[in-house]
This record gives structure tokens, C-alpha cells and sequence, in this order.
């Protein structure tokens, strides 16, 4: 019987640390948040702070890239993508610059919710790194976005770090598809490269 006991025993030990490990993972808009924090970058980095290469050291530890061959020579417009990894979400990043510079950050959320109206979870995940995020826009989407939500535009800044732009655009499915509707989330964070 002891050794049934201690069996048990070692079952509800592994019972119990399940779920904590299980909410150890970031939601999705706190991953994202970690990889736009980590983005903008320290005021006192010289000219060099949004160059492809301090971009990636800066974000590379929070998200996932895509292999991809070399540019092309004299290439003007470059664009990376990649992933950040969070369970039940996909999290598309694409990256786009001119020449040696990132000039922004695009985050794609796809998935069958229906986002929430001004993405107060991205706004809360991004205070809890540090990031003031001020409402500076709010537009009508284009007709082509099938959605009535506005396109908002924050200012972001953060402690010793530069100020950047992020727009959040919500886009749907037509109403005339006959596939169930299915909007997607996506931000976009102007770097000014």
C-alpha cells in the first residue's frame, strides 16, 4: 500500500503543477507587446538603432523568422516574416524596410474571435512592459475591410525609448462569402526607418 500511496502522491503533485506551468504562457497581445517594447529602441543608440541587424537582436528572442536566401543586389524594398509563438494563436510578423533600415513592424492576429473593439488587451499588455499607449486617431475603416471598427492610431512611448506609431486595423470577410465570417486583427508599428 505505500507504494500506491506515494504513486498517488506523485500523481497529484503532476496534477496540481500542470496548470500553473499552463498559465506561465503569455496571450497572444502579451507576446505581441514583448516583441513591440523590445522594437522600439533606446533613445541613446546612434543612427544605426533600426538597422535590420539591431532590429533582430533586439526582437529575435520573442519570436520566430523565417529562413530566407539573400537580397537581392540593389534591392530597395525588403520584407521579412516570421511568427511569434503562443498556444491556440497565430501570430504572423512581417517585417518591411528600404535598404539597410526596418522601416516597420506588421502583426497579424488570425483566428475566429471577434476582436474586441479598440484591443484594450493589447493596450493593457503593452502598459505592463512600460508602454503608454496614447489614442492620437480614429478613422472609418475603408469600405474593402468589411467592418464598422475603426482604424485607431496610438502613439507609443515608453522610458529612454523612442516614440513610435502603431495603427490597428480590423478586417472581415465579405458579408457575401459563403464561408462563416472571419475577421482578423493587425497592428502596424511605424519604426520610421
Amino acid at each position: 500500500m505505500p507504494v500506491a500511496r506515494h504513486a498517488a502522491a506523485a500523481l497529484a503533485v503532476m496534477t496540481f503543477t500542470v496548470p500553473a506551468h499552463a498559465q506561465e504562457q503569455p496571450t497572444a497581445e502579451q507576446a505581441m507587446a514583448r516583441v513591440i517594447h523590445a522594437a522600439l529602441a533606446p533613445s541613446s543608440y546612434g543612427d544605426w538603432r533600426y538597422r535590420w541587424d539591431a532590429v533582430s537582436a533586439r526582437i529575435s528572442s520573442k519570436m520566430h523568422w523565417h529562413i530566407f536566401g539573400p537580397d537581392k543586389s540593389g534591392e530597395e524594398a525588403i520584407t521579412r516574416r516570421g511568427w511569434i509563438s503562443v498556444p491556440g494563436e497565430q501570430i504572423g510578423v512581417s517585417a518591411h524596410g528600404r535598404g539597410e533600415t526596418v522601416a516597420s513592424l506588421a502583426f497579424e492576429l488570425k483566428g475566429w474571435r471577434r476582436p474586441d473593439g479598440d484591443g484594450a488587451d493589447l493596450l493593457a499588455a503593452l502598459a505592463a512592459e512600460g508602454v503608454t499607449a496614447t489614442e492620437i486617431e480614429r478613422r472609418d475603416p475603408p469600405e474593402l475591410l468589411h467592418t464598422n471598427t475603426p482604424v485607431i492610431v496610438y502613439r507609443l512611448s515608453a522610458p529612454e525609448r523612442d516614440e513610435r506609431l502603431l495603427t490597428r486595423t480590423v478586417s472581415c470577410t465579405s458579408p457575401m462569402s459563403a464561408a462563416a465570417s472571419r475577421c482578423s486583427v493587425s497592428y502596424e508599428l511605424n519604426l520610421g526607418g
